[in-house]
């Protein structure tokens, strides 16, 4: 089940992004829960995708900061975070940064 959730919401917002570079519209923006911090920090969704190369952070569903949020260990600032690349729970890797500061959920 939580792997069911996290690939549709994934999927959810990788669609936004496909819909935004297909329409024109406005770049999708999401927010992203930093457990280290216990900050949420806004982010650009961006349509790109990496190679499965280099350093990469785990991003999945979460309430914490609101409905449709994410998650993942380490944010700006923190040891381990880098930069806003993500790979998600089915292995799709893209960038996305942090945008600070962060606030209280």
């Amino acid at each position: 089940m939580r792997n069911y959730l996290l690939t549709a919401g994934l999927s959810a917002a990788l669609v936004l992004v496909g819909l935004a570079g297909s329409a024109g519209a406005s770049t999708p923006r999401v927010v992203v829960y930093v457990a280290s911090q216990g900050l949420c920090y806004g982010s650009v969704v961006t349509p790109n995708t990496l190679p499965d190369e280099g350093p990469f952070q785990l991003l999945t569903p979460s309430t914490i900061c609101g409905p449709g949020t994410f998650m993942t260990q380490f944010g700006p600032g923190d040891v381990g975070y880098v930069g806003g690349r993500w790979v998600t729970a089915d292995g799709k890797r893209f960038s996305c940064p942090l945008v600070g500061p962060g606030f209280a959920p």
